[in-house]
């Protein structure tokens, strides 16, 4: 492990090092914390390496970005190997070059073990579409160098290279598409949603080889708070995922599993555990919260600019929604799907979505967001009335169409050139475009959606299962591509195109199985909808 006296010394971003592992009441969950300023610090030091849980950046602004890390010698014991009550100076660093002869800004915090010893600093007066380094310091260890960008400046029309991704089940196989993505250049990971999976962490017939050696408080279902914070505790010693947040900034959304499987139809609610759920969330993901957690609430929705290029509008379809109709499966299209009152969005969030969008002109609005957006009739026979999953935006009919309508109107006025919806949640790499009416998908185009497959949920590639899902294309005169290969979307960003590659793996239970492109994509600028390539 890296343990060195001096900022200054500090060696080159180095993509294929693997870093190495050392080895929740109520009252809790109030987010009221004092606390401790760097005159409180105490037990900084004698230690050994800490920053095993990696580094990372995101929520990036034009003069701003959120820099994370945690200090944990050991990530899977209580309080991250640290005594119980630790408070760790820990000194960071921002720097034009991977060497920090050029520092433009720096600091000192301190960790405390009711945050489980996370880290986050948001850094301003940053100059905009700027590349920048960073880095920490605590205990006489220096942690791994970080890379990260700031958004480019108001009128620039600066391509943008980003990845989508979502759904990485860590049980069901390792993340190589994770390191594909820095290696194919990404300058901005979207993940949009289930980043840790609440199951017990057991090995499966098919999927990740799991140490038998696992700390037992590793492996539970997670129910408490300590149980939440383990799990993205033990996602993060992932040397593919650490390599990820390492080497560009994300913007992050959650979808069901960060809490549970469709927590938000439960019958009997449970609000401490969602709590504990949301509270190891804000800790654990570099984010800037527009609102702070507090308790079983978080507003999460926000909004991002890349200068006239695009604007991307961040969604939380999980936490305001009505419980599924008939508590989840399919639903005939003249079935409740259509009650105005199931709410998706919730009043709130759709009211700031319409207000925000086309305000400010960008040639592209993105909508980065969880669940599958477009009509999808999931019946297998053209004959039979059609049918849809109750916890898409389909389950929602009423609020989708709604949502539509904003689309629609923003492009009748101009004030929405390309619309494009990134969405995650079904396993399943579904190209489509989005249909101006959600009862009549052949009444017109109005956008297009690229649902990113996962990471590992959809484990290894079942041709058999893949063949049965092209059904759902005769169907769906929307809906361009169907694929179940785990991986993610790569997209390049210009002012007349977006080209999007999705990047898939056959095997993610073999580490090394290679990445490659399964298919590709464009949309046009003033083109509504999906080109294949």
């Amino acid at each position: 492990m890296i343990n060195r006296p001096s900022f200054a010394k500090l060696p080159e971003l180095d993509r294929r090092r693997l870093l190495q592992i050392a080895g929740g009441g109520a009252l809790g969950l109030a987010f009221g914390l004092a606390l401790p300023t760097p005159a409180d610090a105490h037990g900084s030091g004698g230690f050994a390496y800490p920053f095993t849980n990696g580094v990372a950046s995101g929520d990036p602004l034009e003069d701003r970005v959120v820099l994370w890390t945690r200090i944990a010698p050991d990530p899977l014991a209580p309080n991250g190997g640290l005594n119980p009550d630790a408070r760790v100076r820990v000194d960071w660093q921002v720097a034009q070059d991977e060497r920090f002869h050029k520092v433009v800004a720096d600091g000192t915090v301190v960790t405390s073990p009711d945050t489980s010893h996370t880290v986050h600093v948001d850094v301003s007066g940053l100059k905009a579409g700027h590349q920048y380094f960073y880095r920490f310091r605590a205990g006489g260890h220096i942690s791994e160098t970080g890379r990260t960008w700031t958004a480019p400046p108001t009128h620039s029309m600066r391509p943008l290279r980003f990845a989508v991704a979502s759904c990485q089940n860590w049980r069901a196989g390792y993340f190589q598409t994770m390191r594909d993505a820095v290696d194919q250049g990404a300058e901005l990971m979207m993940f949009v949603g289930d980043y840790i999976y609440e199951y017990a962490v057991e090995q499966l017939p098919v999927g990740r080889l799991i140490d038998p050696n696992l700390p037992a408080e590793v492996v539970p279902t997670t129910v408490t708070l300590d149980q939440y914070r383990l799990r993205y505790a033990l996602y993060k010693t992932d040397p593919d995922l650490l390599l990820a947040h390492q080497a560009m900034p994300w913007i992050l959304t959650w979808d069901d599993h960060e809490v549970a499987n469709d927590y938000e139809s439960w019958k009997t609610p449970d609000p401490l555990r969602r709590a504990a759920a949301y509270r190891a969330y804000w800790e654990y993901m570099p984010i800037r919260w527009p609102q702070a957690p507090a308790g079983a609430d978080a507003r999460l929705y926000r909004r991002f600019r890349y200068g006239q290029l695009a604007q991307i509008d961040v969604l939380d379809t999980r936490q305001y929604r009505a419980p599924m109709a008939m508590n989840g499966g399919t639903l005939t299209d003249d079935g409740p799907r259509r009650d105005p009152s199931m709410v998706l969005l919730g009043a709130e969030q759709e009211q700031w979505f319409t207000r925000g969008l086309g305000a400010v002109p960008a040639r592209w609005n993105i909508a980065a967001q969880q669940i599958l957006m477009t009509r999808l009739n999931t019946a297998a026979d053209p004959e039979k009335p059609a049918t849809f999953s109750a916890g898409t935006w389909d389950g929602y009919q009423a609020g989708q169409q709604r949502f539509f309508d904003t689309v629609a109107a923003a492009e009748k006025q101009g004030s929405v050139r390309n619309f494009v919806v990134m969405s995650g949640d079904v396993h399943c790499s579904y190209i489509s475009d989005l249909p101006r009416s959600t009862l009549d998908p052949t009444a017109g185009i109005i956008g297009a959606e690229f649902t990113s497959t996962s990471i590992s949920s959809a484990q290894d590639f079942d041709p058999k299962a893949n063949e049965a899902r092209q059904v759902r294309r005769r169907v769906n005169p929307t809906l361009k591509w169907a694929d179940l290969h785990c991986g993610y979307v790569l997209a390049d960003l210009t002012a007349d195109r977006m080209a999007v590659d999705i990047r898939v793996v056959d095997k993610v239970s073999v580490h090394d199985d290679p990445v490659f492109t399964g298919a590709s994509f464009v949309v046009e600028d003033r083109v509504a909808g999906v080109t294949a390539v």
